[in-house]
């Protein structure tokens, strides 16, 4: 039994012996002990009225002196506010010291509630943003009222970052990335990206005019290489040379073409008005033209095309997409070696367009770097087969045009798949009307 309980029950016995013999002096044994409960009762009630004084107080140099339970509440309870006060100023010094540091980073940090109204902001969120202290507790939306933030937010799907240009001044971008935490809680974090921007459209220029400028002198040199090449005899001794050149200028000039459709792909929208492409026809022609290229390695080429499948898009765009995946195939397979082009329904009623090859494979690590600029698994094999290095990295910025994607898969001497997945909302109405015919 604890100690302070033990003394609360000896207390309880003096008191009764006390009223027993004031009973037996005074034969006023029940009027002793009803005395005897009002004392006891009244000194508790004393010790209530201390320990709600005290809690009012709140100071810890006042504590109550009491013995007994009485006193081991006191103590309990002066413990447990010390451990109060040591954690709130420790909490405070956190909080303080996050101030500090969010008020010297550059980028506007917001925390926003479930309902997206500003819990906090730091000190950059003035600058940036033009918001004040005063805005906590209003809606962001208020605030801030593009209509593809707004929307942006909405959406629910803030895996990839959004990029506005600034209310205040329209040459200043700005990138919002959201975070979710807590209970319907986010980080709204915005960085000034003005820098970043001008220099990826430095770059857009630059490629855009060296490939302007370069492709005719190209056309000026090829010309005059064919003549000379025409003009000389079978055993002249400069006409290997000259062929080499005019291959190196052909290379040139593929490559310029790939430099030009990518800065066009970077600058230009997306043409509103998009067709229904049927891809069986577009595939076959390809298909045609990568047996011309396979020539003496005689590749076995196979389309699985059902004849009523059409996307909503871009036919030049589709075509130059696929026809690089198609003779990326064609390039990097071993001769005769089969190459299949299927096409299909996948399980959320888009389109897979897949070219599976048998040839040599691509190691995993390579795998995430394929549709980089420039970026090849083989140097050596690129330059004899003529790659550019631009091709997937076309690929990818076509597919994204339609709200597709590329997955790869390969295996080492087993052969690689390129799949591009086209979601529902870019099947064709007249496949999607075809298929419903069937069903019923």
């Amino acid at each position: 039994m604890r100690k302070d309980f033990s003394l609360e029950i000896q207390r309880l016995v003096i008191i009764a012996i006390a009223c027993l013999v004031i009973g037996f002096v005074t034969h006023q044994f029940l009027l002793s002990f009803l005395l005897g409960s009002l004392v006891y009762i009244g000194w508790s009630l004393f010790q209530m009225h201390q320990l709600e004084d005290w809690l009012h107080d709140r100071q810890l140099s006042t504590i109550p002196d009491a013995s007994g339970i009485w006193g081991n509440i006191f103590d309990l309870l002066s413990r447990d506010k010390k451990l109060q006060i040591k954690e709130t100023k420790r909490l405070k010094n956190i909080i303080n010291r996050v101030e500090t540091m969010t008020s010297a980073l550059n980028d506007a940090v917001i925390l926003l509630d479930k309902n997206q109204c500003i819990n906090w902001l730091n000190a950059s969120s003035r600058d940036l943003l033009s918001l004040q202290q005063s805005d906590v507790g209003r809606p962001i939306t208020n605030l801030i009222r593009n209509p593809l933030w707004v929307n942006y937010l909405n959406k629910g799907d803030h895996s990839l970052p959004l990029v506005l240009p600034s209310a205040e001044n329209i040459e200043q971008r700005l990138e919002f990335r959201i975070s979710h935490f807590g209970d319907g809680e986010s980080l709204l974090i915005v960085r000034d990206i003005t820098r970043l921007c001008k220099l990826e459209q430095m770059r857009k220029d630059f490629v855009a005019n060296v490939s302007h400028e370069l492709r005719t002198p190209l056309t000026v040199i090829s010309g005059y290489l064919e003549t000379l090449e025409d003009a000389m005899a079978l055993d002249a001794p400069w006409k290997k040379p000259v062929q080499q050149m005019q291959q190196q200028a052909t290379r040139m000039t593929a490559l310029i073409n790939d430099l030009t459709m990518l800065s066009i792909l970077e600058t230009e929208g997306l043409n509103k008005k998009q067709e229904a492409v049927n891809l069986l026809p577009l595939l076959q022609m390809i298909i045609d033209a990568a047996q011309t290229l396979s020539g003496e390695n005689q590749h076995k080429l196979i389309l699985e095309c059902p004849t009523d499948i059409s996307l909503i898009g871009n036919d030049r765009e589709l075509h130059s997409a696929f026809s690089n995946l198609i003779m990326n195939a064609v390039k990097y397979s071993p001769p005769k070696k089969q190459i299949t082009v299927s096409v299909a329904i996948n399980d959320n009623a888009g389109v897979n367009v897949k070219v599976i090859d048998n040839g040599y494979g691509i190691e995993h690590h390579h795998i995430h770097r394929l549709t980089e600029r420039f970026y090849r698994v083989d140097s050596s094999r690129s330059i004899d087969t003529g790659g550019t290095g631009l091709g997937l990295a076309i690929v990818k910025h076509i597919l994204a045009r339609h709200d597709a994607q590329l997955h790869i898969t390969s295996r080492i001497n087993q052969g690689s798949t390129f799949a591009a997945i086209f979601p529902e909302e870019r099947v064709a109405e007249c496949f999607i009307e075809n298929k419903q015919a069937k069903l019923q």
